[in-house]
């Protein structure tokens, strides 16, 4: 998928960018032709627009020079931005992650924590927010990370142009035996054994189509690539231990082996065999309910594949999150969290098996 194909997509199919939307976009130095390109296709629509550019020096600066208390201060600039702005388009990240690792976990603690008020006051305004994945795909990560980096593009762009209506009708199966069941229970060879209740709980289906179903429910966001169900369990009927064998990528390095295993609704072991402090750290510095889990995700894309950072959305793979989860319809309120997935689940709700070993049965 072309740049231009892509922003036509995010700007037109995606979040149907008309003339009476202000929209921002959010770019870093190497998304710039693509911001371009964004930033055009809405002018086409005759929407207004305003282009921001981040850049790596600037951002791992203001990180190494602010105290942890200044970054605790929600921005005025964003708050000001979300005061009248429609539509947020942000592309990617810093380009390389390398120098995330140099910096002291309190800080992203703290970063966090002054974001939060942004986020929620961004829902509460109805901002329709798109992100493209595209940008986070660099040479620099991929070897931080120790990804192969033309097969992570390949796959990234194959799965930005996935077909939405058929992850929809699978997604909507899905979706409907979650939102009905009671009981969920997860299982692997690896030893994965985890159960929670779902209480009737909506799940939702995220593709990179805004739907009317997520909007009803305040959730107004969308990525390319996308391509998941994700439901929030009932916090404190979680039970059990999960063992991730899929690695998980964070500040710069690859979190390997990593184990939660949950009493009375909360970790109580946070382990990884490899760089588990490169997840960890962060986590533990966070407020709130960050030891409950908070949601359930499985992935709908038929493009996606295991092994780089969108995870989430690969077909078959389960997806554990910890934290905040008030916007699906949870009861978790935090400023950290985690994340991190499985492949091979099977999966039961209220007995009846809906993956089994890594592959759909509905």
């Amino acid at each position: 998928m072309s740049y231009k194909k892509m922003a036509d997509t995010i700007v037109n199919k995606c979040l149907k960018v008309g003339e009476k939307d202000v929209v921002i976009v959010s770019t870093y130095q190497h998304t710039v032709d693509l911001a371009e390109e964004i930033a055009m296709a809405c002018f086409d629509r005759e929407s207004d627009v305003l282009t921001i550019l981040d850049t790596d020096r600037v951002f791992y600066h203001h990180l190494r020079v602010l105290p942890e208390s200044n970054l605790r201060k929600t921005s005025a600039h964003c708050m000001g931005l979300s005061r009248y702005s429609t539509v947020n388009i942000f592309i990617g990240g810093p380009e390389d992650p390398k120098p995330m690792s140099t910096i002291p976990p309190g800080k992203y603690a703290a970063l966090f924590e002054g974001e939060q008020p942004h986020g929620d006051y961004m829902r509460k305004q109805k901002i329709r927010i798109g992100y493209l994945g595209i940008g986070a795909v660099t040479p620099q990560r991929a070897k931080a990370y120790g990804f192969d980096y033309e097969k992570w593009k390949r796959m990234v762009t194959a799965a930005s142009a996935a077909d939405p209506s058929e992850m929809l009708k699978l997604g909507n199966k899905l979706a409907t035996v979650l939102t009905k069941g009671k009981n969920v229970r997860i299982t692997t060879r690896a030893g994965t054994d985890l159960s929670c209740d779902l209480g009737n709980r909506k799940a939702f289906v995220f593709t990179p189509k805004l739907t009317k179903a997520n909007m009803d429910k305040g959730l107004f966001g969308v990525s390319i690539p996308a391509g998941d169900v994700t439901v929030a369990p009932i916090e404190k009927s979680v039970k059990g231990k999960a063992f991730f064998d899929v690695p998980q990528p964070s500040v710069g390095k690859l979190v390997e082996g990593m184990r939660w295993t949950f009493k009375d609704g909360r970790v109580k072991s946070f382990t990884a065999k490899r760089n588990v402090n490169a997840l960890k750290g962060m986590w533990d510095k966070g407020h709130g309910d960050k030891d409950r889990l908070g949601s359930i995700s499985f992935g709908i894309n038929p493009k996606g594949r295991l092994g780089f950072l969108e995870n989430y959305m690969a077909m078959g793979a389960v997806t554990l999150s910890l934290g905040d989860n008030d916007e699906l319809g949870g009861e978790n309120k935090s400023d950290a969290g985690a994340s991190a997935s499985m492949s091979r689940a099977t999966v039961e709700v209220d007995g009846r098996v809906i993956l089994k070993n890594g592959k759909y049965t509905i």
